[in-house]
C-alpha cells in the first residue's frame, strides 16, 4: 500500500460510498474498487460493510481509519517541511488539556506569527492520555499538560501562571450566599469530577481524610458536557477557574476552594526528535515570554 491508496479508502470512509469518493478524487470507480479489493487482501481483513445503501466500517476498518488519517498527516506534514524554502514555514500542532493559564504562549505564538506570517498553528484540545498519545506518536509538537503529569523523557517548561480550582454550582443551590467551598462542604453533595484529576489523586492534600465520603455521580473529559449537566442540577462540577465562564441565564456560578487550590500546567516536547525551526523559534520566544512575569 503507499499513501495514494490511504488517501483513497480516506475518502470513501468519510463520503460512506465509492461513487462519491470516485468523484470528489477525480477517479473512476472500477479503480477504487480495484485498490480496495487489495487493499483487503494485504490486510487480510473486510474494512466495510454495505447497509442501506451505504459503506460503514468494521471494527478492523475503524482502527485502520485511525492509523490511515495519522499516517497522511504526519507525511503531508514531512513532505511540506522538506518542501519548503523559507526556514521558518509549515505547522507547529499543539494538543492541549483544557487550561486558561496559556497567556504567554498566546504571546509567544502571536509574536512569532508576526516574524514568520507563513507558519501555521493546529490546536487540538484533550484530556492527558490523547495528549501524551499523539506527543509519544510525533503527531503533535508539543503537549500542554494541566494538574499532575510524568512528563519523563521529554523536555518540558512549567510555566508560572497556575490554574485555580473552585465548583461551578447553582446560585440557588446548597451553597448559595457563599463565597468560597471547603472540604466538609462536599460531603453528601453530588459532584461531577475531571476523571482524569480523580484518577491522579489530585484534590487528596486538599480533601485530607475526607476523600471516601465524596459522593461523585459522574465524571468527565472535557469541561463543557460538565456544564450543561451542572445547569440541569445533575451535581456540581470540581473545575478550573475560567475555563467556562457563567453567564447571567445559566444559573451558575464559579466559587473557590478554601484553602486554594492551584495546579502546575506543563509544556513538554520530545527532545529525541528534530524540530523544525519554527518550533525551536517557539520554544525561544516562550522562554522569553515566561522570564516578563
Amino acid at each position: 500500500m503507499d499513501i495514494r491508496v490511504l488517501r483513497y479508502f480516506l475518502a470513501v470512509a468519510e463520503q460512506q460510498s465509492i461513487s462519491g469518493a470516485a468523484q470528489k478524487l477525480h477517479v473512476t470507480q472500477p479503480t477504487l474498487s480495484r485498490q480496495f479489493m487489495e487493499l483487503e487482501e494485504e490486510l487480510g481483513h473486510t474494512l466495510f460493510v454495505r447497509t442501506n445503501r451505504k459503506l460503514h466500517l468494521t471494527e478492523k476498518g475503524k482502527l485502520f481509519y485511525e492509523r490511515a488519517q495519522a499516517i497522511v498527516s504526519l507525511f503531508d506534514r514531512t513532505k511540506a517541511e522538506i518542501r519548503s524554502d523559507d526556514e521558518m514555514t509549515g505547522e507547529i500542532r499543539i494538543a492541549s488539556g483544557e487550561t486558561p493559564a496559556l497567556s504567554s504562549l498566546a504571546r509567544a505564538i502571536a509574536r512569532l506569527q508576526k516574524e514568520a506570517p507563513k507558519v501555521r498553528f493546529h490546536i487540538t484540545s484533550g484530556a492527558e492520555a490523547q495528549v501524551k498519545s499523539e506527543l509519544h506518536s510525533g503527531l503533535t509538537d508539543f503537549g500542554v499538560f494541566v494538574g499532575i503529569a510524568d512528563t519523563l523523557g521529554y523536555s518540558a517548561i512549567k510555566f508560572k501562571q497556575k490554574d485555580v480550582w473552585g465548583l461551578l454550582t447553582r446560585v440557588d443551590g446548597p451553597f448559595a450566599g457563599k463565597k468560597h467551598i471547603e472540604a466538609s462542604d462536599l460531603i453528601g453533595q453530588p459532584l461531577l469530577c475531571s476523571e482524569q484529576s480523580y484518577r491522579r489523586n489530585e484534590f487528596d492534600g486538599w480533601l485530607n481524610d475526607l476523600r471516601a465520603d465524596l459522593n461523585i455521580v459522574g465524571t468527565f473529559n472535557l469541561l463543557y458536557n460538565a456544564y450543561v449537566l451542572a445547569t440541569a442540577g445533575v451535581g456540581h462540577v470540581l473545575a478550573l477557574d475560567g475555563i467556562i465562564n457563567p453567564t447571567a441565564t445559566s444559573g451558575l456560578v464559579w466559587l473557590p476552594l478554601y484553602p486554594r487550590l492551584e495546579c502546575d500546567i506543563v509544556i513538554a516536547w520530545n527532545h529525541s526528535r528534530n524540530l523544525s525551526p519554527a518550533s525551536k523559534r517557539l520554544i525561544a520566544l516562550l522562554k522569553e515570554e515566561e522570564a516578563k512575569i
